[in-house]
């Protein structure tokens, strides 16, 4: 019998003065993996664990956030933008990073799940909306997170780590973490008067929807052939 593949993840948090709700966020999601847990054909292993800055996503991406199998971030976000330290106003813009993936520049990421309000813009936002993330997406099979507001400090981040724990679809899982915790307090809104705790949204390929952390397809050819964008409204 083959070795089991292992595959790693790294949680980032928005950096030293956030808000404490990022840093639950994350560790709600990152206490699963405490460890190697086998999940189908691979096992997995938090490996990572940071305080986010500009260069994980950037210069040495390599190093950080490319290097691993999947990536979960939390913190402020804007269309495209995850904020890494509020206190310098310092920020990531998804249209301006590295090439993702093992196509180019020696990178690794498969998935990438940020929590925050409106960053995995999709199809409502913009017409043109694969532009933006083509240059990204070089290997890169799955982007997953908000196109709207979103609440955090909630049951979302540990009810999707038992979601993938359990197998279940990348992007699939997320939706439902999300749906199940707007059941869960079907009165609550959003300060903006949206429904809790936001709406879903991810990028992915035609031939990765059905990726999971026990087996996913080999990696997409990269631009925007074949990729598609899934929204909840």
């Amino acid at each position: 019998m083959a070795p089991l593949g292992r595959h790693f993840l790294l949680p980032l948090i928005n950096s030293v003065s956030a808000e404490s709700r990022f840093v639950r966020n994350v560790w709600n999601f990152v206490k699963h993996f405490q460890g190697w847990k086998t999940v189908g054909g691979n096992r997995w292993q938090e490996v990572q664990y940071y305080w986010a800055e500009p260069y994980m996503f950037d210069s040495l991406h390599q190093t950080y956030v490319d290097k691993m199998d999947l990536s979960y971030v939390a913190g402020h976000g804007s269309q495209y933008t995850i904020q890494t330290n509020q206190a310098l106003g310092q920020s990531v813009d998804l249209r301006y990073v590295p090439a993702y993936g093992d196509l180019a520049k020696n990178g690794d990421l498969e998935f990438l799940i940020i929590e925050s309000c409106y960053t995995v813009a999709s199809r409502p936002e913009h017409t043109n909306w694969w532009s933006a993330y083509s240059p990204m997406f070089r290997g890169l099979h799955q982007l997953v997170g908000f196109h709207t507001l979103s609440n955090s400090d909630n049951g979302i981040p540990s009810n999707y780590a038992k979601k993938l724990k359990a197998n279940g679809g990348i992007w699939q899982s997320w939706f439902t973490a999300v749906d199940e915790e707007r059941y869960f307090i079907p009165d609550r809104v959003n300060s903006d008067g949206s429904p809790y705790p936001g709406f879903a949204s991810a990028v992915v390929y035609g031939s990765t929807i059905n990726d999971r952390l026990g087996s996913y397809a080999a990696d997409p050819a990269g631009g925007t052939s074949g990729m598609i964008t899934i929204w909840q409204h």
